[in-house]
């Protein structure tokens, strides 16, 4: 991956457009409630609570739920249009979301945990959505790295921006505010994105009997992946926030996230703004080593300082690893099941939030915050391990065949 060049399309011939600019806008907006509804359910139930075991165990059934439900979500949006399908999953979600601070102020168990899976099987999968427009837009030319760097770019400004904003206005105003906060760039941001009519993916048509692109094998492995690299980012922030929690400072945890994302940032630009003549099997590989790596000296520091400066290294290879997985994705499945293809990625990747946010949880009220960091770790090398066995990566192409599954 050292051999690389400056790329030839550079951001500025993707976003010449102004159709482009509104939707990739309105996606921005929409989808700040993914960086923030994790951090704002751990501050809101533990100030209620105190028990990181619960806010873990709400954390994870709104991501599995939105795991279970993003790749039919993408499904229908690619059957009978993104708009049609995101104005009643954006109010529903909404719907969710209120019930959750209900249940957390009444107390009420099962409302909370109802709520939860509202929210999360409502949740608006406005990632996928986007990056099936730039696919159906720029796909199949050396275009589509750029544009994904420049959602990479926006999720980390998303994930910078989040944390630090749900952390203050909940610290300052409410533990509730940082839900209403989501709740409103979340139906303000989907209904938009909704109504852009002219930027969506061609209709793929309603059919009986579509197979499942879980029978590609290559996009299976890279699912694995995916689950793996999601443990990773759900257990590293409620890590963040136990940490700072022991070190006095609970308002620091949205700037040690925050410093995670500036990291991936960086990267995530510097990826994009090259050709690189590397394979994507090699590139795989070689972020997968420097994920795994620069996740280590999270386990090792002490201070608040130092730990901003390992969260930094630890998120360097975010960004680049994460648009080589949608680059690879983008390959493997048909181009009018782009959205459900993201989809399953971003349910992969949600379904490992989940046991990334438990799993710390349950760590962290057993020993501390530091441990949690462990788990960390371990799913970094998980990851590691999935894209050394990767052969099935080696030579990876658009199989003609899978187009028959349109």
């Amino acid at each position: 991956m050292h051999c690389c060049r400056v790329a030839d399309n550079d951001f500025k011939t993707l976003l010449a457009s102004s159709d482009v600019r509104r939707f990739v806008l309105a996606g921005f907006v929409g989808r700040m409630q993914m960086s923030m509804l994790g951090i704002a359910t751990i501050l809101l139930v533990t100030s209620v609570t105190d028990s990181f075991t619960l806010a873990g165990a709400v954390g994870a059934t709104i991501l599995v739920s939105q795991a279970l439900a993003a790749p039919r979500i993408g499904r229908l949006g690619d059957r009978y249009g993104q708009g049609r399908v995101l104005r009643p999953v954006v109010l529903l979600h909404a719907l969710g979301l209120v019930g959750i601070m209900v249940g957390v102020a009444t107390g009420t168990t099962w409302l909370l945990f109802a709520s939860a899976v509202c929210t999360g099987v409502a949740f608006p999968p406005l990632g996928p959505m986007v990056r099936s427009r730039w696919a159906a837009r720029v796909g199949g030319t050396d275009q589509l790295k750029t544009a994904f760097s420049i959602e990479g770019a926006i999720d980390e400004i998303i994930y910078i921006v989040g944390p630090v904003l749900a952390t203050v206005i909940a610290s300052s105003i409410h533990p509730a505010a940082g839900f209403v906060t989501g709740l409103v760039l979340t139906v303000g941001g989907g209904l938009a994105f909704a109504a852009m009519r002219r930027t969506e993916p061609p209709l793929t048509g309603a059919r009986e009997r579509e197979p499942s692109l879980l029978w590609i094998p290559a996009l299976r492995l890279v699912l694995v992946f995916a689950l793996a690299l999601g443990m990773v980012l759900g257990s590293v922030e409620i890590a963040m926030v136990a940490f700072a929690e022991d070190m006095g400072s609970t308002a620091m945890a949205g700037p040690l996230v925050a410093a995670l994302s500036v990291g991936s940032l960086v990267t995530g630009l510097m990826y994009g703004s090259r050709q690189w003549q590397a394979s994507l099997a090699q590139r795989f590989l070689i972020c997968s080593l420097c994920l795994a790596a620069g996740l280590l000296p999270l386990t090792v520091v002490t201070g608040l300082p130092l730990m901003a400066v390992a969260a930094f290294i630890a998120g360097a290879a975010i960004a680049p690893t994460l648009i080589v997985v949608y680059e690879i994705v983008e390959t493997l499945v048909p181009t009018a099941r782009s959205s459900e293809g993201f989809g399953w990625v971003q349910s992969a990747m949600m379904i490992g939030l989940a046991a990334g946010v438990s799993v710390a949880g349950q760590v962290t009220d057993a020993l501390n915050g530091h441990y949690a960091f462990r788990v960390t770790v371990a799913a970094g090398v998980v990851a590691l391990l999935t894209a050394l066995v990767s052969g099935r990566i080696k030579h990876v192409a658009r199989p003609k065949v899978h187009e028959g599954l349109r």
